[in-house]
């Protein structure tokens, strides 16, 4: 079997399973591991000077998003990534957001954001984390005539490049609705 593919396998079966713990430490515990599974992803799958393809981009930023999709879909939550510099406009930051990126960006040392918000007449217990840009990311994020072909094509407005190892990226927000009904979320 693949090393890179069983490595894999192994971080997705790694993962929590969210058993019943407070909400926000329920939201905290989703948001690093969103994170280090980001980050894992891409050092098992992108090797220096070696083509990035359609397949290697499915294998980190797809199964990140297919995890992401599971803890919405069985969790509840609410899961962002946001960016000033995106690649889909969907995960262009607010001003909010912008301002929470700007905080972790002035303070190395914060690790994390713990609050809780009101949204739609729910509330939240919200957990933000900072996402760090490793070598492994420059393969797509770094000098903009080295990204791979396919990300130029399939997003001809990308503004996520430029980026250096150490630079912030952006930000994972988790939001875990807070359990009022002593019902299972």
């Amino acid at each position: 079997m693949d090393f890179k593919l069983l490595a894999a396998a192994v971080l997705l079966a790694a993962a929590p399973a969210y058993a019943e713990t407070g909400g926000m430490e329920e939201a905290s515990n989703a948001a690093a591991e969103i994170v280090d599974m980001r980050s894992t992803l891409a050092k098992s799958f992108i090797e220096p000077d070696k083509e990035i393809t359609p397949e290697t981009f499915k294998n980190v930023c797809g199964r990140v998003g297919a995890r992401v999709k599971e803890l919405s879909d069985t969790r509840g939550m609410k899961i962002r990534h946001a960016t000033e510099q995106f690649r889909n406009p969907a995960n262009k930051a607010t001003a909010e957001e912008a301002a929470i990126i700007k905080r972790f960006a002035e303070d190395r040392d914060l690790k994390e954001i713990l609050d809780e918000v009101d949204l739609d007449g729910t509330r939240y217990y919200r957990a933000t984390r900072p996402i760090f840009v490793e070598e492994a990311c420059l393969a797509c994020h770094g000098k903009a005539d080295a990204r791979p072909a396919f990300i130029k094509e399939k997003y001809p407005d990308d503004r996520a490049f430029g980026y250096r190892a150490g630079d912030i990226r952006g930000i994972i927000t988790v939001m875990v609705p807070e359990n009022t009904e002593g019902e299972k979320r």
